[in-house]
């Protein structure tokens, strides 16, 4: 199981944006693209506004199922992870944790959360966003290089 929770890692690494599913009061579902990090714990760090329609939905109700992938795969090389989990925003206890975590897999971030430059554009929008982290209670490896149709599952202990 250890190995499957590596290369769960791994895969998480090598991908950058997870589409995150989320319902709003109602029920109706919606889909949004946010870019993520992950921790040892393969918890997925986000920022993302409490105003957009996720940041909304999720305030409501943290329960949310996502996906990663690359695009344009051919069909006998498909790779992704399917998951679902909890989504809220991070305290600021965990502040530190989530902006380290983050800013390591986006430089241009981390050097925007030190004053130190980074892209203009994201100055005003980055100031508005939040930190929020995904608790995976189930992930889906999926990976048709294996054979088609292949998957397992983890779940953390």
């Amino acid at each position: 199981m250890n190995d499957l929770r590596e290369r769960i890692a791994a895969f998480l690494a090598a991908h950058t944006t997870l589409t995150l599913a989320t319902t709003d009061t109602d029920g109706t579902p919606a889909a949004a693209a946010v870019f993520y990090a992950h921790d040892d714990a393969l918890n997925l760090y986000f920022l993302s506004e409490e105003r957009t329609l996720h940041g909304r939905n999720l305030l409501a109700d943290p329960r949310v199922a996502g996906t990663i992938q690359a695009d344009g795969q051919d069909w006998r090389a498909i790779r992704g992870l399917q998951l679902r989990g909890r989504a809220a925003p991070v305290t600021a206890a965990d502040l530190p944790h989530a902006a380290g975590v983050y800013g390591r897999k986006f430089a241009f971030v981390a050097a925007l959360l030190a004053g130190s430059g980074g892209p203009g554009a994201l100055i005003g929008p980055l100031s508005q966003a939040r930190f929020w982290v995904l608790r995976p209670t189930w992930i889906r490896l999926i990976d048709n290089t294996v054979r088609f149709g292949f998957k397992e599952e983890w779940q953390p202990q």
